[in-house]
């Protein structure tokens, strides 16, 4: 069990002004099973009231419209967590995530990653197949930026070896699925200093295991959830549509500390 103290800003600046921008946002941590939120803030500079709300997949929204014209947009999430993976509860898979969807599907690279890497366990529990083809993933595929974008899809990613961690996640998820393997995408927060982090849970027959296959490791007491879905397209931390002409530039800081640091100092954040 770990506590959490978590630090999220994304600005947006736009090269013009805009009006009439509607936003949806995912960037406040639910309370699930084995995440308890114990504090949360959220400030959207220009202010504005935002809404609650619950998406299809059972995550929360922040939901609002800013009528003025501005040039940039900025939200700031922060808050204290409560994790403990020990305390993770059965739950059932829903079938739509044991199909593939729309960045998922399997083409010849994805087919073959998985005959290969399970020639050997074909057979194996649903855990252990997952775990085989998280350990290989890293085999097949390099991480780095530039190569892939938030359209490019898994048989895309693994065809060219490289990308971020929304790629890892991607191609992991469509080799479960492949599989046999229930398994969905999710967005959140690592321990550190960076940006968002995405992984993947894994429907081990009783309840969803994390599964971080860009670290190749546990998704463990060192992450908090924001959303998960089918893919990326289900959970984005931000989106929005506006009046104008406008391109627009995007920056993004997280930053996420053990409580038990802050402990040592005699301090505390929230």
């Amino acid at each position: 069990m770990k506590i959490l103290n978590y630090f999220f800003e994304t600005t947006l600046e736009f090269s013009e002004p805009v009006r009439a921008h509607d936003f949806v946002l995912r960037c406040m941590p639910p309370n699930t099973g084995s995440q308890t939120v114990m504090d949360s803030q959220l400030i959207v500079e220009p202010p504005v009231r935002v809404s609650e709300q619950v998406d299809g997949f059972g995550n929360k929204l922040q939901v609002g419209r800013l009528d003025g014209p501005h040039d940039s947009f900025t939200f700031i999430s922060s808050g204290m967590v409560m994790v403990d993976t020990a305390q993770i509860h059965a739950a059932a898979a829903h079938p739509v995530y044991s199909r593939q969807s729309e960045l998922t599907q399997a083409g010849p690279h994805i087919k073959a990653f998985v005959d290969d890497a399970l020639r050997v366990c074909a057979n194996a529990p649903a855990r252990d197949k997952a775990e085989r083809l998280a350990g290989l993933l890293s085999q097949v595929m390099t991480y780095g930026r530039g190569n892939t974008g938030v359209k490019t899809t898994a048989e895309e990613a693994l065809a060219g070896g490289r990308g971020v961690c929304q790629d890892y996640a991607h191609v992991l998820i469509s080799a479960c699925r492949e599989a046999g393997v229930p398994a969905r995408y999710v967005n959140g927060f690592l321990l550190g200093e960076g940006e968002t982090h995405a992984w993947v849970e894994v429907h081990d027959g009783v309840c969803w295991r994390g599964v971080d296959p860009t670290n190749r490791r546990e998704a463990d007491c060192n992450y908090i959830t924001l959303s998960h879905g089918r893919d990326f397209s289900d959970c984005p931390i931000e989106r929005g549509v506006f009046v104008g002409q406008a391109s627009q530039a995007q920056s993004v800081r997280a930053q996420v500390t053990d409580d038990a640091a802050w402990a040592a100092l005699g301090t505390y954040s929230s």
